[in-house]
Order: C-alpha cells, then structure tokens, then sequence
C-alpha cells in the first residue's frame, strides 16, 4: 500500500502543479486584457464613427475575454478538479478498505492475536493516511476551483 499512498500523493502534486500552471496563464490574460481595456479608455472617440469603432472594439474584446475565460482557465481547471476529486474517491475506497481490514485482522483470535492486533492498527495507520490524502486533495482542489471562477470571472469583467 505504500507505493499506492506515494502515487496518490503524486496525483494530488502533479494536479497543484497543473493547477498553478492555470493560474499563472490566468493572471497573464487577466493583465493583458486589462492593458488593452486600458487603451480602449485613452482612445478619445471624436464622431459618431469613432465611438462606434471603439465600442465594437470593446465588444469583440470582451468576446476574446470571456473565450479566453473559458478555454484558458474554466476548462483546464474542470479537468484538474475532476483529477482530484478522482484521486479523493480512491483513496477515500483505499481507506474503506484499510479499515475494514483493520476490523478483520483485529477478530483473529488465539495463537495470532498478539498478531491480529499489531496488523490491525497498521492497517487503520494505513488507512488514516489514505483518508488524509484524500482530504488534501479536496482542500486543494477547493482552493483552485475557487481561485479559478474568481479570475474567470475577473477576466470576463474586464471589458
């Protein structure tokens, strides 16, 4: 089980990792976007033609916000959410299992009790780590999933 506990936590990683890899492309949008809102304002519309250009601009830029929203942040981010709420449900089953073993091996009677009761309390040590890896991975996955709907959000707001 301990190669099974140090692939979760892998798991668990390698999705925070991709997570902030996210992020970063989220903020990077986000600062674009706002630097291009930002032209748009210092643009003086002088006639009816020109305030209509730069209010198609604004439209067609807040269409690209709100795409880059999606495909660059909501997206990804969904996959790494399902990631981890996979690896939260196998190790929340390894963990069942662990403890029902731990059950199972504290019932051993006679000459193996001694025995039963030393593998029991290493099968529920075993199982409590699985449970504790599950855990962070819902922290953390709780933690991105709010991060990104606040900077899909923002970058959808820019415009």
């Amino acid at each position: 089980m301990g190669s099974l506990k140090l692939e979760q936590r892998q798991k668990v990683e390698s999705d925070q990792e991709r997570g902030q890899e996210i992020q970063e492309v989220g903020e990077q949008k986000i600062e674009e976007a706002e630097t291009s809102a930002q032209a748009l304002e210092q643009i003086e519309a002088i006639d009816d033609d020109d305030k209509a250009a730069v209010d198609a601009a604004r439209s067609e830029s807040d269409g690209i916000a709100k795409a880059l929203a999606e495909s660059e942040i909501k997206e990804p981010g969904s996959e790494v959410g399902e990631s981890l709420k996979e690896t939260s449900e196998q190790s929340t089953e390894y963990s069942e299992t662990e403890m029902t073993d731990a059950e199972k091996a504290s019932e051993m009677t006679g000459d193996f009790s001694e025995t039963g009761a030393e593998l029991s309390g290493s099968l529920q040590e075993s199982g409590q780590e699985f449970q504790d890896i599950a855990e962070e991975s819902d922290q953390v996955n709780d933690e991105m999933q709010s991060k990104f709907e606040q900077m899909a959000a923002e970058l959808e707001g820019v415009f």
